[in-house]
């Protein structure tokens, strides 16, 4: 659907660009016209791209690897990140050519740079936020513990959001305003050929845990925090306070895991927007709460970051790890 705002008369080649979804500004007539990009196409799009990756992802699992070191020894790339990251711009850019896409494998290592990409287009109006491989040292070490991360935001505002889980074959995905969902590779393949059919799988939903005393926890380890030791002093702390802990080692899976009432709170220190963005509309959609370790809204330019069903209990969470 196409909405115009004036009502002069529409040059030609306006038909051609109405195929591109960009907003231009048509100067012989002063006409302005937006394309609305359907949710249908855009999970269809991400579904697509994280299906392409995941296939690669598998098929080279357990295999040798070309492994290289980014900006520590626990940041790791490997040739599969990046196969995986350009099978995701592929699909991406058949479907939208014009849409701007970040990421991880096409910013330069460091928490300067991530921030630095981030900035230049969190305010974009079609942004793809993309971590082809959650989980790369799972990935090298043979932990069956990594996923694809796909999401879309329209002016930093995220509309879609797909972490596809290869070994496992759950695709977790969610629209904003349409709940969040789980489905299988089969399932998801077989709605991509009748997209105005009902949406695949089933939904899913936070566990509703609002105790930090009955609460499975998830983290991951502070490796790249400036103050690593009082981190892991205060994270000890919060550990005693829980009923168990969790770290699997990717964070787009612990908050899908959130989202599907699998683990009921989960918060990490100093991640980049490609880790967060799809898990974090799974879990607002799934009647979660994601904020930041500060007590503030989630953005995408948020790094400290906790999730749950209960904010009186991230507020407790903030409260301990922010002392």
């Amino acid at each position: 659907m196409f909405r115009l705002k004036k009502c002069w008369p529409i040059p030609s080649s306006i038909g051609e660009a109405l195929k591109t979804n960009k907003v231009r500004d048509v100067a012989e007539g002063i006409v302005t016209w937006m394309a609305d990009v359907p949710q249908s196409t855009t999970l269809g799009t991400a579904m697509r791209a994280a299906l392409a990756a995941g296939e690669r992802m598998s098929a080279r699992y357990l295999t040798e690897l070309v492994v290289e070191t980014k900006s520590s020894l626990a940041d790791v790339v490997t040739d599969v990140d990046r196969a995986c990251e350009a099978a995701i711009r592929d699909e991406i850019h058949k479907s939208f050519p014009g849409h701007d896409v970040l990421g991880e494998e096409g910013v330069a290592p460091g928490r300067e740079a991530a921030v630095a990409a981030l900035a230049a287009c969190a305010e974009h109006e079609h942004l793809w936020i993309v971590d082809p491989l959650d989980g790369t040292t799972n990935f090298v070490h043979g932990l069956p513990l990594s996923v694809v991360s796909i999401a879309y935001a329209v002016g930093g505002q995220l509309e879609t959001g797909v972490v596809f889980d290869p070994y496992r074959d759950e695709l977790f995905f969610a629209v904003r305003g349409g709940g969040a969902h789980v489905c299988t590779k089969s399932d998801a393949q077989a709605w991509l050929t009748q997209p105005d059919a009902k949406l695949p799988g089933r939904q899913i939903a936070v566990s509703g845990v609002g105790e930090l005393r009955r609460a499975v926890m998830a983290t991951g380890m502070p490796v790249r925090h400036a103050d690593r030791k009082r981190v892991m002093q205060l994270a000890a702390e919060l550990i005693s306070r829980v009923k168990s802990l969790r770290t699997l080692g990717a964070a787009a899976l612990h908050l899908a895991y959130v989202a599907a009432g699998r683990i009921d709170i989960f918060w990490e220190f100093d991640l980049n927007a490609w880790d967060i963005a799809a898990g974090a509309l799974l879990v607002t959609e799934a009647g979660g709460v994601m904020q930041t370790l500060a007590g503030e809204s989630y953005t995408l330019a948020a790094r400290d970051v906790a999730a749950g069903s209960d904010a009186a209990v991230l507020r407790e969470v903030a409260r301990i790890m922010q002392q």
